[in-house]
């Protein structure tokens, strides 16, 4: 992660919605502390799995796939892959993986709130 394109705007863009479920099983279950521990980890989760695929899309694991069908759409205008390669490194350079630091932070929030009341 680069850390020097961190801002904080975008991580509350990301948490907000984030806490949207935790916030309504926090108002709406009986057993509100355990459902809201739950939920935290459950969205945890759901970020964690969208983190590991949003790393990948900024490795460049998903390039040639995204070429080929690029490729197949438009028949004229076509350049070659090592020039679409870099197009598409430059783009990415120094981006911040927000819902993996989103995934963490829930999961240690759940972590503690178990911890100290469970």
């Amino acid at each position: 992660m680069h850390f020097r394109s961190f801002r904080i705007q975008k991580l509350l863009a990301y948490l907000l919605p984030a806490l949207l479920y935790p916030v309504y099983v926090w108002i709406t279950a009986e057993n509100k502390l355990l459902k809201f521990i739950d939920a935290l980890t459950i969205t945890g989760l759901v970020f964690l799995i969208i983190g590991v695929i949003y790393s990948l899309v900024r490795h460049g694991d998903f390039d040639i796939s995204e070429y080929v069908a690029k490729r197949s759409l438009r028949k004229g205008d076509v350049k070659s892959f090592d020039a679409f390669r870099e197009d598409k490194k430059e783009n990415r350079k120094d981006r911040f993986n927000y819902p993996f630091c989103v995934c963490i932070l829930l999961l240690l929030a759940a972590g503690i709130l178990t911890f100290f009341f469970y």
